[in-house]
């Protein structure tokens, strides 16, 4: 019968420590032993619960249909998604972080940006009733802040080093949501947010180098990007729009 570490086990189902934890206090798994780590049945209901998470349920209504029990209330992303919406309303940066916070370590990376914080993104980029532009500069610096804690927490852990780079930007939070994503991967990111034209310079060792592409690539880039290939660096582009810019 084989064990696993917390690690391992996070880094098998895309999720922090945090969330684990979280989901011990929510009475969902078992603490795992002491000596020996996550036993196959416990590994077994995380990814129970990972695939429950991923319809946008709280664990305690997690916890209602692990043991037979439904919850009458409506629930889901939308549900998610109104809640932060009214939070913008609320003048309190503190308990639009806090919130922010909360969804981040319940649920998976992946499933916290791609299917929380990217639609809510897009829709307050697509508002244009009264107060829009705050409620979005007010997002942003509530993803960046997040960002920031879930990128230190990654660096006291054995994670994979990454190096995310900015080739081109439309969208400042985008940057900052992929990050978050791939900390819940399991990767201790640095980020090179602005896009300047030309290579950025890591301050840390990395293991793999992602070039995020929020507009295009120009020739310059391209061929650094390119000439990393050639030489064996670890590079990778990313992004909506990888398509070549070619210069005006």
């Amino acid at each position: 019968m084989s064990y696993h570490t917390t690690d391992t086990v996070c880094g098998l189902a895309g999720i922090l420590p945090t969330t684990l934890r979280n989901w011990r206090r929510a009475g969902l798994i078992a603490a795992p032993d002491k000596e020996k780590g996550y036993g196959p049945s416990q590994i077994t209901r995380i990814l129970t619960i990972l695939e429950m998470s991923a319809e946008g349920d709280t664990l305690g209504e997690i916890r209602l249909r692990l043991f037979g029990r439904a919850s009458t209330m409506q629930s889901g992303w939308e549900c998610r998604q109104e809640e932060l919406i009214a939070q913008l309303f609320h003048p309190s940066d503190t308990l639009l972080q806090n919130r922010i916070r909360q969804v981040g370590t319940d649920y998976s990376g992946d499933d916290f940006v791609n299917r929380y914080l990217r639609p809510l993104n897009l829709w307050l980029r697509t508002d244009s009733s009264e107060g829009a532009a705050q409620r979005q500069d007010r997002f942003h610096q509530a993803v960046l802040f997040h960002a920031s804690k879930v990128i230190d927490a990654a660096h006291r852990r054995k994670t994979v080093p990454l190096f995310l780079e900015a080739v081109s930007v439309t969208d400042p939070t985008e940057i900052w949501m992929e990050a978050i994503r791939l900390t819940g991967q399991g990767c201790r990111v640095e980020v090179s947010s602005e896009a300047t034209g030309v290579p950025a310079n890591p301050q840390k060792h990395y293991e793999h180098h992602l070039m995020w592409c929020g507009a295009g690539i120009s020739q310059l880039m391209f061929w650094n990007y390119r000439h990393r290939l050639r030489d064996g660096l670890p590079a990778l582009l990313g992004g909506p729009d990888q398509t070549m810019v070619t210069a005006a």
